[in-house]
C-alpha cells in the first residue's frame, strides 16, 4: 500500500516538528497538575480527621469555614471550638468571626445541602423556583 509510506513520513515530520513542544509543555504542565492532586487529597484528610476527633468528643461537631483562601474544619465539643485541621495562626474564635454556627455537622450524618441564593429565572431552571 503506497498511502502507509506517506502517512509514516507525515508522522515522523509531526514527530519531529512539534515533539519539543509537546515534551516542555507536559514537563511543565505536571508539577501544577501535580500540586493540585495534592491539595485536593489534604483536604479530604483534613475533613476526614476532624470529623473523626469530633467522633471522640462529647457533644462533637465540625465547622468549614475559609481562612486566608484555604479551607480549615473546625471540631466542636459543645458550643466550643477546641481544634482546627489544618491548623491555623489566628485563635479560633477570630476564625469563626463570621461564621454561620448552624451549619455544623455532626460525625455520621451528612452535610445540608443550601441552595444558592441565585435569581429567580436560575430558580425556575432549576426546578426550585415558586411554581414547582
Amino acid at each position: 500500500m503506497p498511502g502507509k509510506g506517506r502517512i509514516a513520513k507525515g508522522a515522523i515530520n509531526y514527530a519531529v516538528k512539534y515533539g519539543p513542544l509537546v515534551y516542555e509543555a507536559v514537563k511543565h504542565g505536571r508539577e501544577p497538575a501535580q500540586r493540585a492532586v495534592q491539595n485536593a487529597l489534604a483536604r479530604q484528610s483534613n475533613r476526614r480527621q476532624a470529623l473523626r476527633h469530633a467522633g471522640t468528643v462529647i457533644d462533637g461537631s465540625v465547622l468549614r469555614v475559609f481562612h486566608h483562601g484555604e479551607q480549615v474544619w473546625v471540631v466542636f465539643a459543645g458550643e466550643n471550638p477546641i481544634a482546627s485541621y489544618p491548623p491555623v495562626d489566628k485563635p479560633l474564635p477570630g476564625v469563626l468571626e463570621h461564621a454561620d454556627l448552624s451549619l455544623r455537622v455532626r460525625p455520621g450524618e451528612k452535610s445540608p445541602k443550601r441552595i444558592p441564593d441565585v435569581p429567580g429565572a436560575v430558580r425556575k431552571a432549576l426546578g426550585r423556583g415558586p411554581s414547582s
